[in-house]
């Protein structure tokens, strides 16, 4: 899918806001401050904090990536898996990987919530 399609679709129905409220909420459960600046238009903005963030803490605290990826349920094997088929750099590759699962997040608790 490309870029064009991905912001188109999560535009639709509040998606976007709703993951950025996401990432927030799960960033600041490790002691990070998601503070990007709002609204967020696209994708490519929000991955490119999100990138941003995921450089500093990989470089100051590594550990938190971690903790980030055990609270949003990433698991260790997904992200070795995937940076053995990846032409992107690790923290590049994680930060996708990032904004993905909780735009999936987001999706599922839509889908079943009432």
């Amino acid at each position: 899918m490309d870029l064009h399609k991905i912001d188109t679709y999560i535009q639709l129905g509040d998606l976007l806001r709703e993951t950025v409220d996401q990432l927030e909420k799960d960033f600041l459960m490790i002691a990070v401050n998601f503070n990007i600046e709002k609204p967020v238009n696209s994708y490519k903005q929000l991955s490119d904090f999100t990138l941003h963030l995921v450089n500093a803490l990989n470089e100051r605290n590594p550990k938190k990536i971690l903790n980030l990826m055990y609270r949003i349920d990433l698991s260790e094997e997904k992200v070795q898996k995937e940076m053995k088929k990846t032409e992107l750099n690790f923290t590049e590759m994680l930060s996708e990987m990032i904004v993905k699962r909780e735009i999936y997040k987001v999706i599922l608790r839509k889908k079943y919530s009432v």
